[in-house]
């Protein structure tokens, strides 16, 4: 498999059990994971990129890259202090651009945070949610 839609390896070879060894390129989604998983730069461009790429007709990242994602989100989401609002708002836009090719992910992602206790949780998962129903009605 590879890391986004669109990314294809120069070369694959078969491994000693058949199956098929690909290197993952490195695409734009991959990419802007890791910065924000090694904190590097302006988390809010970071999402803000991301949102971005994600909106793109041809990304669609697979579930690894969308797991991942989905975990540094909701790192944020949930962040009891620290973050300003705007990294808060650039991480639910992407949940809502995210949520065009993986909906079930990240609605479940949504609900385990209403079903969590934390305030500062819930209005952000209620701000996603609002923008998701007004993106899709």
């Amino acid at each position: 498999l590879f890391a986004c839609v669109g990314c294809v390896p120069g070369r694959t070879r078969r491994s000693a059990r058949g199956r098929v060894a690909s290197p993952v390129p490195a695409c734009a989604v991959t990419l802007l994971l890791q910065r924000l998983q090694d904190n590097e730069g302006d988390r809010a461009q970071a999402y803000c990129e991301l949102e971005h790429v994600l909106l793109e007709g041809d990304s669609r990242p697979p579930c690894g890259v969308v797991n991942r994602l989905l975990a540094e989100v909701s790192q944020d989401l949930t962040a009891a202090q620290g973050l300003p609002d705007s990294v808060r708002m650039a991480a639910s836009n992407v949940l809502v651009a995210l949520a065009w090719t993986h909906f079930t992910l990240v609605m479940a992602e949504l609900q385990g945070h209403l079903k969590a206790t934390g305030e500062m949780s819930k209005e952000f998962v209620l701000v996603t949610l609002s923008k998701l129903f007004t993106s899709y009605g």
